[in-house]
């Protein structure tokens, strides 16, 4: 890679459960907070930033273009851009490499990037085809005339959809690969692939609660939340300052009891990741900037790649990514001190340590080493940068030189990135 790209800061929200403590919080209004803070911690003045670059997967009416809502939210010079991208999962660590291709190439030298969603406010709607050419021509005593093609309309007897779970079937055209009606499909098949147990994988999901539950009980992850303001309540005004998901009472004996969501296959909901909100934001600048104004790096991005497999398999898109950003980045494997691989699913993980020939041994003293999806849930867009804002702060914790980050995404896609201190 040309043109070294640093990163000044890093933070993230705690995660919200699905329809829990985050669900009256608008999605641009945790994007403005983290996006305030991450600059806040760089020590810069918002005028410096040239650019924003957020994920979002689940945009809809009431959150267009959730960079641009987000910084204009936190009260930025207007005169900043900003752009929202969707590769599903993968959208907030691809914000990351978006943002540092900007100051690669010579377009920016400051850019913030990030990742934001609210799966407790994802839409349900009504498809365009199916509506479009019955509506408007009148003009109504709120909003005036109405043209052909917009307005409203009873929705009796029309299809009305859950964009989480549409998209999850859409990702892929149903007529090439046949309707995946959840990503769980595809770790069923890792798991039949790769020789994954259930055993296995309520080990590993056991696993996943108990570091996390560790990590918030020693304050680890304090130092990279910022707590959230939530409507007040009774007059009170509340405060979001904990990941609501890790739980203590997990257990393998209650783990295997929940039933597998398929016939025959080894997924539950308790080796699964969860529906979460929540958001993060990182600040990225050349080193040239960052030596000007006198910052120290948290980190430095050396490689980063996406690769891509079938829809109906996806896990082996994590090691193909993961090859492609250390060939990147000229290291091996056996360079990363810490690694997050992002747990969509036990199957899934398990399989792809597999393929990356992770032992155990190294799987127990690096991966994941604070939980994952299973136990710190899954807020689509968001997770990439919470991943690598956990990573970051981590590495400094011990004192680690190399890291590495990977997550696969719906549609058969994987991304990785690697970073040093």
């Amino acid at each position: 890679m040309s043109g070294e790209v640093v990163i000044t800061s890093a933070v993230r929200t705690p995660i919200g459960k699905y329809c829990g403590s985050l669900r009256e919080v608008p999605a641009h209004e945790l994007g403005a907070l983290v996006l305030k803070e991450a600059a806040r911690r760089s020590g810069l003045e918002p005028g410096l930033i040239e650019d924003v670059v957020m994920g979002q997967s689940y945009q809809n009416g009431e959150s267009v273009n959730l960079a641009r809502m987000s910084l204009l939210a936190a009260g930025w010079p207007v005169e900043i851009p900003g752009v929202t991208l969707d590769r599903r999962c993968l959208s907030g660590l691809d914000a990351v490499c978006f943002a540092a291709m900007e100051i690669m190439s010579g377009c920016a030298e400051v850019v913030a990037a990030g990742g934001v969603e609210s799966m407790s406010r994802a839409e349900l709607y009504v498809p365009g085809e199916f509506v479009k050419w019955g509506l408007g021509g009148l003009s109504d005593p709120k909003w005036g005339f109405m043209p052909k093609g917009h307005g409203a309309l009873p929705m009796w007897g029309i299809p009305f959809f859950d964009r989480i779970q549409r998209a999850r079937v859409m990702s892929q055209p149903v007529d090439r690969f046949g309707e995946l009606n959840s990503m769980m499909t595809w770790a069923e098949a890792a798991a039949r692939e790769e020789g994954i147990s259930r055993e296995a994988a309520d080990c590993w999901a056991l696993r996943s609660h108990e570091r996390a539950v560790a990590a918030t009980r020693e304050g680890r992850f304090a130092e990279e939340t910022v707590a959230v303001s939530l409507p007040p309540k009774k007059g009170e005004a509340g405060l979001f300052a904990q990941d609501e998901t890790p739980r203590a009472d997990v257990s393998l004996a209650r783990l295997a009891k929940l039933p597998a969501v398929y016939a025959g296959g080894i997924c539950t909901a308790g080796n699964s990741s969860t529906e979460n909100d929540g958001a993060a934001a990182v600040v990225l600048m050349s080193t040239e900037k960052a030596a000007r104004l006198g910052l120290e790096p948290l980190g430095r991005l050396l490689g980063f790649a996406v690769a891509a497999a079938d829809p109906r398999l996806t896990y082996p898109a994590v090691p193909a990514a993961v090859n492609k950003a250390l060939a990147r980045a000229g290291l091996t494997l056996a360079d990363m001190d810490l690694i997050e691989v992002q747990e969509a699913f036990a199957a899934q993980l398990l399989a792809d340590a597999k393929l990356m020939g992770l032992g155990q041994e190294r799987m127990e003293e690096k991966l994941n080493v604070n939980g994952s999806g299973i136990s710190l849930g899954h807020p689509i867009a968001a997770t990439g940068v919470m991943r690598l804002t956990t990573l970051l702060h981590e590495m400094r914790r011990r004192g680690s030189r190399y890291g590495l980050e990977a997550i696969c995404g719906g549609g058969g896609q994987g991304i990785a990135a690697v970073v040093a201190r």
